[in-house]
């Protein structure tokens, strides 16, 4: 398999390292001393500019499986894929970091030749946020611009979800697509029975999540959380621990960036200062936190907060950490869990190209996930939408406006509504046919 790389900074010099012991990788990137570097690993390197289509088309990049565009410029990793796209490309990931980019239904962005984004800012921030908080939960989606979640979790003995799925009691909007056991995945049916080992895919509206911890236990007492920092990983962070009903407080620096927050962040407390002023964190109660998130976009600033927050009594201390050689020096010095950006961002750029992208699968089994829009006359409209699903595929959510919906057995579909499915392979034209604007009865 040729995978073509663009951007050889962190993410893309470590992607280059791993994936040039199975593949052919080739590696473009403008800077001389970042191609330097990549001469101690068995890839092609050339230097240039991968928004230059000419380029591109001269480096054979038509012949290439896979293209990740992981320069430190969304628009260039956006126009990279397009073009490999056009250039006969099937699979494609852009970095991207503008949560504007990142919100687009899949439908569109594929539309024009992205097949997947990743955020490096939203996968830390999931990172810190399941590592801690939701230790069972082994991958989390966001469907919709993040109003409905699919995730999945691991039954263990101590998970209280194993029986028949008739019997388990679930939060309002959440239901269980799909079950994956061994090398199968199961679609859900009422007479399936979960069991221990097994791993659940549930769809669920995102205020559900918090009651869905409570029911396996993985909700303890309130936590009392600091933020510091409100760029993109401290936003995403506070959006998804509100949802948990944490008691939250963010410091950011800069003014204009807190009343923005304060607009989007409305169950969290926004404190215009420097993370680094003790008397300010002292006069917050530093001491008495749950844990501490230092996610500013500096590494000293992040290691000055995390130790001034440890020494006052901090429970747990996180640190965001962009160079990832000084993982190992923050946790020496005392920071409970530093965390890279660039390196959550290589192990989920692994993992797709490993497994798949909009793919969920299991040993040699594999599901879809379709986004779909019910068209005018299309023979999913009306009532009972779940029950002319067919055999190996799943109603997954529902999004009507900005509404999402997760179905039961008589949900309706309307036409304009979005709706996210979960199909298997040999289900996936049938599923399509539903939703064309073919004529019913004609």
């Amino acid at each position: 398999m040729q995978i073509f790389i663009t951007g050889a900074g962190d993410v893309g010099y470590h992607l280059a390292r791993e994936l040039s012991q199975d593949y052919d990788v080739t590696v473009i990137d403008q800077k001389s001393r970042a191609c330097e570097r990549l001469e101690e690993i068995d890839v092609r390197v050339l230097q240039g500019n991968a928004a230059n289509a000419q380029l591109l088309v001269e480096a054979g990049i038509e012949d290439a499986d896979i293209v990740v565009a992981v320069t430190g410029n969304d628009e260039v990793n956006m126009i990279t894929c397009i073009s490999a796209s056009h250039l006969g490309v099937e699979r494609t990931i852009a970095r991207v970091s503008n949560s504007d980019y990142i919100d687009q239904p899949m439908k569109d962005r594929k539309n024009i030749g992205i097949g997947l984004m990743i955020c490096p800012e939203l996968v830390m921030a999931e990172r810190i946020v399941k590592e801690l908080y939701f230790p069972s939960m082994v991958e989390r989606r966001r469907l919709a611009g993040g109003k409905a979640e699919l995730i999945e979790l691991a039954v263990g003995e101590e998970v209280p979800l194993a029986g028949p799925i008739s019997k388990i009691d679930l939060p309002e909007n959440c239901r269980i697509a799909a079950i994956k056991r061994g090398e199968e995945i199961l679609i859900a049916r009422k007479e399936e029975s979960i069991r221990a080992g097994d791993r659940l895919i549930l769809t669920c509206e995102a205020k559900s999540v918090p009651k869905l911890r409570k029911i396996i236990h993985e909700d303890t007492a309130s936590h009392k959380v600091m933020i510091v920092g409100g760029g993109v990983v401290g936003f995403y962070l506070a959006k998804w621990l509100e949802k948990m009903d944490f008691d939250l407080k963010l410091v950011e620096i800069d003014n204009d960036r807190c009343q923005e927050l304060a607009e989007e962040l409305p169950d969290t407390l926004i404190l215009n200062g420097d993370g680094t002023d003790i008397s300010l964190i002292k006069a917050e109660n530093v001491g008495s936190m749950d844990a501490v998130f230092s996610v500013t976009g500096f590494d000293e600033k992040n290691l000055l907060c995390s130790l001034l927050a440890k020494q006052l009594g901090a429970d747990k201390i996180v640190a965001r950490v962009d160079r990832s050689d000084y993982i190992d020096l923050f946790e020496m010095v005392g920071v409970d869990h530093a965390i890279s950006p660039g390196r959550v961002t290589v192990d989920a750029v692994l993992k797709l190209i490993r497994g798949g992208d909009e793919a969920i699968s299991s040993g040699k089994e594999e599901a879809e996930i379709l986004e779909l829009r019910a068209e005018k006359e299309a023979k999913i409209l009306g009532k009972n939408a779940a029950e002319k699903m067919p055999k190996g595929a799943i109603l997954g959510t529902i999004m009507r406006g900005s509404q999402p919906i997760i179905p039961t057995l008589d949900t309706e579909v309307k036409e304009g509504d979005r709706i996210f499915v979960l199909a298997l392979p040999k289900a996936s034209p049938k599923v399509k046919a539903l939703f064309s604007g073919e004529r019913r009865g004609s």
